[in-house]
């Protein structure tokens, strides 16, 4: 890890931090109870300011109950990492000076020092480092740290003295090699620089290496070669591998943390807390797909589907060409407004053609009783996917609706043929031969509806049967089936058309579930659910 990168990395924090429109006061005292210092906290939004203050009070708390140096050490350090992630250097130095005083290791020294020397304490970091060395005298991070610091101070023989036992660690480490460099730079041998230099160089071009190339060949002479080496420059440093850096880095208060947070509120079952934290993640990074989907599930899982709908329709202005977002959009909708839901789908499927996008377009469109349209897409889905039952089934059920009887007998035969057992498609088979049939056909139906009815006696079966004894002609036997289930809706269409002395138009009632595909039912009772229904 380069040393540049923590800074860096709070920058970006702050930017983001710093789009919010709530601004928590200044120094930690004013939010803070029982803080003895005072922390510069200008600029930090309120989630950021809320995240360390919770942090600091669960320390004060812990602290309490810990009896182990070690532990209360650790607790304070790991506080002094949160704050160092956020480039709060004066509060990391305080908390990790607090964890030496409770226990002192390495871990805490070491960042202390890397703490001071970002602050400008070269003198004090180098007394950290000293200290690592004596207690771990192999730690080739804390011999690099120490060289570069003693390199600052001019001190280029003990420098050196430093780099070389963390050279003999990793050899071929480019920063340790481009310190190397800066020390033998320090003492103006301009060979030796240039040797340990284009070994850096051999193992990661970076640009500053290539800037301090220029230079030494300047120095040897060779301006040509120090124009060509200058030319290759960059903020790019030399990097190295450092754990607890990275550690640190991963302390970051950015909108992954409050995503994380809010899974840890959840789970113990703090549903106002995880959906603030939520909300404080997608503060932070407006444009995140993820964030924002994930903010729009749990609130349609708190029952909160119109917020929910609200926050995606959001995530469409930041994202219009994202498939997933127009996808979750249309899902949310379909139960409030299937028109709006359909256009939705819709453009989903312009992104993202794939056939999950596809079959819930199809759905859509069935609810929005656009049966064309439906028959058009899963007509197309069993193109794709000629093996598939439930999309045979569907495009059945958009011809039947579309009054289609020759084409939809041949979709139900196939997805009978696919998937026998699909007690569904059978009940649907046997209405659609009771209205499209022929004589002989209509007979079999009703023989294979009285089958049935015998293995699960239920109104969808009874009904069944009745319509094959309407496509007989059979009214009485009829009638007393349809009477015995009213007001169940198919009871009332199918009497209706009795009074007519007609079939009825289609297999079942205009509003039964029948004519939902699981993309919807799945979805009405997830919601029916989440409102207490």
């Amino acid at each position: 890890m380069r040393r540049d990168f923590l800074p860096q990395l709070a920058d970006d924090v702050l930017g983001m931090a710093l789009k919010t429109s709530t601004w928590c006061c200044r120094g930690l005292l004013c939010f803070a109870s029982g803080f003895l210092y005072a922390v510069d906290l200008e600029g930090l939004s309120l989630p950021m300011a809320d995240t360390l203050r919770a942090a600091n009070d669960k320390v004060e708390r812990d602290l309490k109950t810990l009896v182990s140096p070690e532990l209360r050490s650790a607790a304070r350090g790991d506080l002094g990492m949160l704050y160092h992630a956020q480039f709060l250097l004066g509060a990391a130095d305080i908390e990790y000076t607090k964890a030496i005083e409770e226990a002192s290791l390495p871990r805490w020294r070491y960042l202390r020092g890397i703490v001071r020397m970002d602050q400008g304490g070269v003198l004090e970091a180098i007394e950290d480092f000293t200290a690592v060395v004596q207690q771990e005298p192999n730690n080739h991070l804390a011999l690099y740290r120490l060289g570069v610091a003693l390199v600052v101070t001019g001190d280029h023989f003990q420098a050196r003295a430093a780099l070389l036992r963390a050279e003999l660690r990793v050899p071929k480490s480019p920063a340790v090699l481009a310190a190397l460099a800066d020390a033998a730079i320090a003492a103006k041998n301009w060979e030796l620089a240039k040797e340990y230099l284009e070994r850096s160089w051999a193992v990661e071009e970076s640009g500053q290496v290539a800037y301090k190339l220029g230079l030494v060949w300047g120095r040897l002479g060779d301006l040509k070669a120090s124009r060509k080496w200058i030319g290759r420059r960059s903020p790019m440093a030399p990097t190295i591998e450092d754990p607890l850096l990275l550690d640190v880095a991963d302390r970051s208060i950015s909108p992954r943390f409050f995503v994380k947070a809010a899974k840890w509120a959840w789970e113990r079952g703090d549903a106002d807390e995880a959906l603030q934290a939520y909300r404080f993640a997608s503060d932070l990074a407006p444009k995140d797909v993820i964030i924002g989907l994930g903010l729009a599930g749990m609130l349609e899982s708190l029952g909160r589907l119109v917020e929910a709908i609200e926050e995606v329709r959001r995530i469409v202005r930041e994202n219009p060409d994202e498939g997933a977002v127009w996808r979750r959009l249309a899902g949310l909708l379909h139960s409030t407004d299937v028109s709006a839901a359909l256009d939705a789908a819709k453009m989903a499927r312009a992104f993202d053609n794939d056939d999950s996008t596809r079959a819930l377009l199809a759905a859509l469109a069935m609810k929005a009783r656009s049966y064309e349209l439906a028959g058009s897409v899963y007509e197309e889905l069993t193109t794709r996917d000629a093996e598939n039952a439930y999309y045979f089934y569907w495009l059945a059920m958009a011809r039947l609706a579309d009054r289609n009887c020759e084409g939809a007998l041949e979709s139900l035969a196939e997805a009978i043929r696919l998937r026998s057992s699909w007690g569904e498609a059978h009940v649907v088979q046997i209405r659609a031969h009771a209205l499209c049939g022929g004589p002989s056909e209509r007979v079999k139906a009703r023989s294979k509806a009285s089958a049935l009815l015998r293995q699960r006696p239920d109104a969808d079966l009874r009904l069944t049967l009745a319509f094959t004894e309407m496509g007989l002609g059979n009214v009485d036997e009829a009638l007393m089936l349809i009477e015995a289930e009213l007001p169940h809706p198919d009871a009332t269409m199918l009497g209706a058309a009795l009074r007519r002395n007609m079939l009825p138009t289609a297999p079942f009632a205009v509003d039964s579930q029948w004519w939902e595909p699981e993309e919807i039912r799945r979805s009405l009772t997830q919601n029916a659910v989440q409102r207490g229904g």
